[in-house]
């Protein structure tokens, strides 16, 4: 399997944690992102989104990096991705993800490091607002339970978890909730979690 990638890329980043948890070995080859390489017409005719990560297996091509976590998952007998129907509550968390909890924290680093020499306090207090709604919604799962579906590690603590990765540039209010930060620090204390950060944190 190889696997077209950028490690400054959260999305990126979440696919190598999986595939380390589960003792997957990646051929990779980083995107020039910078460079613009993600726009060549020989990446578009992998991923015509041009956007990292993009995975190929044989016949295979996968992007969307959610996919490519149930991809990997599907690749061994795991906890990450059960053979039952819990597959679906980690469907659920994976599809808050991204479209809410990403989109929430992806504001405030729009501003914060993109934007960082004139940012936008208006829209990053949209932002914060979003965060804290959506974080409220992870404390409540979260209590009482060691991992997002349960007491079992699964791609969903993956999914939603890589965007905590820029709690501190961002400075979210982690404080307000604490049971989703223990789960945070639970998880990146660990060799595939810690997969999950962004490069020099």
């Amino acid at each position: 399997m190889k696997l077209y990638t950028n490690l400054f890329s959260p999305n990126a980043r979440k696919v190598h944690a999986v595939a380390q948890e589960l003792g997957i070995e990646l051929e990779t080859q980083t995107v020039d992102l910078r460079g613009g390489e993600q726009r060549t017409p020989e990446y578009l005719a992998l991923n015509p989104n041009g956007k990292v990560p993009t995975l190929v297996d044989g016949d295979t091509t996968l992007w969307e990096s959610n996919a490519i976590l149930c991809y990997l998952g599907g690749k061994s007998d795991t906890d990450l991705w059960p053979k039952s129907a819990k597959r679906y509550d980690i469907l659920r968390w994976m599809f808050w993800e991204s479209n809410h909890f990403t989109q929430a924290i992806g504001k405030i680093i729009g501003e914060k490091i993109f934007n960082r020499d004139n940012p936008d306090q208006v829209v990053i207090d949209r932002g914060l607002k979003d965060f804290r709604k959506y974080a409220t919604v992870l404390d409540g799962t979260l209590h009482g339970s060691h991992y997002i579906t349960g007491d079992t590690l699964t791609l969903a603590d993956f999914s939603v978890g890589v965007g905590l990765g820029y709690a501190q540039i961002c400075e979210l209010p982690l404080d307000e909730f604490q049971h989703v930060k223990r789960w945070w620090e639970a998880l990146i204390d660990t060799p595939s979690g810690q997969t999950l950060l962004p490069p020099n944190q």
